[in-house]
């Protein structure tokens, strides 16, 4: 079960610099000003619970257009408040749980040109043991009087990686994406999307806590894992969205091949059906299947020689998931809405086991894991 309790003293500690962004970035968004802009304000809560690792996420937004509606500027922050007691931590990294706070931050700049968009923006996060910086640039254009739109974007990245339990270990990842997409509108009520992202990674793509997993005889022990240095991933996505007056419904259907220099291999399949019940209630249903292939070198165990590479992420295993999720919304006035999302998460592997007593095999079993995510969120425009 997910616990949030606002008043615990530790929690509002944490809370606190978030309070304080947005109070100095809302500040200016009250001024008056003589052209006529509009303002978007939102705040939302998440928490996660899968009874390993429990996330709280509180995040805000603002925002606002000038120049006549033509350009906005966005400011977002958020937190990851995380408590982990894995069998992966309580093996190879602690004996009890662990504690961390991830901050970022991202300030993003759109302007309209004729027949499309330019984007501008930039993001820092920051945590005891990785902190990364992210500029990225965009656009779309227009053709055919409107009904064709192509996108692109470009990002660039830096993040620094450091261990707590090792003030000498620091390494670095440098990473790069690039993204196009074409949006073509069928008929009145349904528009297609086809999307390309290509994304390159180069540098350290390990982590300084996770152990693969050695036999040697008829011991186990615990080995620091070896990335590739490089990781190449490309990914292909249609989209179909589709609007039935009639029911008041609509309905938006994806698809998602993805596959890396590491040959893992995955499949995405989503569906959402948003349910209009008035003019001020809604309700959206989420449905997510997701599988996946494993890295050419990842083994739940390696025996003997482990080779050039080994891991001890359960990411990169054989895998499948699913999610469900159901979003009730509802406009409290015309400009402010409340949302609440619950959802469930399922992950079940094929070829990784718990940690369970890195001695021994006789209690390893096939891994699992389940969650429970509830978000609360509020927007407004002003």
């Amino acid at each position: 079960m997910i616990h949030f309790d606002r008043h615990h003293p530790t929690l509002r500690n944490r809370l606190r610099p978030l309070a304080l962004f947005a109070a100095f970035v809302g500040l200016p968004m009250v001024l008056p000003s003589k052209a006529q802009a509009e303002r978007e304000f939102s705040s939302v809560v998440r928490m996660y619970d899968d009874s390993r690792t429990r996330v709280i996420s509180p995040a805000i937004e603002v925002g606002s257009t000038f120049n006549e509606d033509r350009m906005k500027v966005s400011v977002h922050a958020t937190q990851d408040i995380l408590t982990s007691a894995s069998s992966e931590v309580k093996t190879f990294s602690s004996k009890g749980e662990i504690d961390d706070l991830r901050n970022e931050y991202s300030v993003n700049f759109e302007t309209q040109i004729p027949d499309g968009t330019l984007s501008l923006g930039v993001v820092t996060s920051d945590e005891k043991d990785y902190s990364s910086r992210v500029i990225s640039a965009g656009g779309t254009r227009e053709f055919f009087t409107k009904n064709t739109v192509v996108g692109f974007g470009f990002s660039s990245g830096s993040d620094v990686i450091t261990a707590t339990a090792n003030a000498s270990f620091r390494e670095t990842k440098e990473h790069q994406n690039y993204s196009l997409s074409l949006s073509q509108i069928l008929s009145k009520e349904s528009l297609i999307q086809l999307i390309y992202d290509f994304r390159v990674e180069s540098g350290y793509n390990a982590s300084p806590y996770r152990r693969a997993k050695l036999i040697t005889g008829n011991s186990i022990s615990a080995l620091n894992e070896n990335h590739p240095r490089t990781r190449n991933r490309h990914a292909v996505g249609v989209k179909y969205n589709i609007y039935i007056p009639k029911m008041k419904t609509s309905f938006a259907t994806s698809y998602r091949i993805y596959q890396d220099s590491w040959d893992v291999l995955s499949h995405t399949l989503e569906e959402r059906m948003t349910k209009e019940f008035s003019r001020k209630f809604e309700v959206a249903l989420s449905l997510r299947y997701y599988m996946q292939s494993k890295a050419k070198f990842y083994q739940d165990y390696y025996n003997g020689d482990p080779g050039v590479f080994y891991s001890g992420n359960n990411t990169l295993a054989t895998y499948n998931s699913y999610t469900v999720a159901l979003r009730p919304a509802y406009n409290l006035t015309e400009k402010t809405n409340l949302s609440l999302k619950l959802e469930y998460f399922a992950q079940k592997f094929q070829d990784a086991t718990d940690a369970g007593n890195l001695s021994t095999l006789s209690d390893d079993k096939k891994l699992e894991i389940s969650a429970f995510v509830v978000g609360l969120g509020l927007s407004t425009k002003f």
